[in-house]
């Protein structure tokens, strides 16, 4: 009997530590801070606000991840 308790509380234990790794992976780091994602007008893809150039046309803020995809767009939404 008592190595069935023995048993029970091992295997608790690991499931008590298998629980708190998976969401230790999942919290941000203590210097870490959630950013605001902004879309590229012509690629589609998501990146950091902080990281983008922006472009007032028609009312409208516009996102570009660098000058090249700024300027494709330019020239291809004439």
């Amino acid at each position: 009997m008592s190595r069935l308790i023995t048993l029970l509380i091992i295997a608790a234990l690991f499931g008590l530590i298998f629980r708190v790794s998976r969401n230790f992976d999942r919290s941000s780091s203590p210097g870490e801070t959630a950013q605001d994602l902004v879309r590229d007008a012509l690629t589609g893809v998501y990146f950091p606000k902080s990281e983008a150039l922006s472009l007032t046309r028609g009312g409208e803020t516009l996102f570009f991840q660098s000058l090249e995809n700024r300027d494709k767009f330019l020239t291809s939404n004439r």
